[in-house]
C-alpha cells in the first residue's frame, strides 16, 4: 500500500506520521468493533489486533512502559467512543489521539 495515495484533507504530513495515523485509524475502528462485541456478551477474542507496540515504536518511544501502554490504553477507550461511520469522524480523533501521545513524547523526552 502506497502512503501517498490515502486521502487525507489538505495538509500534507510527513510519511511516518501518515503511518501512524494510518494506524491510529485502524486501531480506532477496531476497539470500536470490539468494544460493540463486547457489550452483547461477545468477549475475549483472539483474533482481536493489538497494534500499540507498533504504533508506539513508529511514534519513537524507546521504552514501552506498562504505564505508557496503560495510557495508550485509556486514549483508545476514549477515542474510540468519539468515532462515527465516516471518515472524517475516524481522521479527527486519530489526529487527537496522536497529539496526546506527542504529548507524552515530549514529556517522557524532558524527564
Amino acid at each position: 500500500m502506497k502512503l501517498k495515495h490515502l486521502r487525507f484533507p489538505l495538509v500534507k504530513l510527513p510519511a511516518d506520521t501518515q503511518l501512524v495515523l494510518c494506524l491510529l485509524r485502524e486501531e480506532l475502528k477496531s476497539t470500536k468493533f470490539f468494544n460493540g462485541l463486547t457489550q452483547i456478551g461477545l468477549d475475549d477474542c483472539y483474533y482481536e489486533p493489538h497494534l500499540s507496540t507498533v504504533v508506539l515504536a513508529c511514534m519513537g518511544f524507546e521504552d514501552v512502559t506498562d504505564e505508557l501502554l496503560e495510557f495508550y490504553l485509556e486514549l483508545l477507550g476514549k477515542y474510540s467512543e468519539k468515532i462515527e461511520a465516516d471518515n472524517d469522524s475516524i481522521m479527527k480523533q486519530a489526529m487527537r489521539m496522536y497529539g496526546e501521545l506527542v504529548n507524552r513524547k515530549r514529556m517522557n523526552n524532558e524527564q
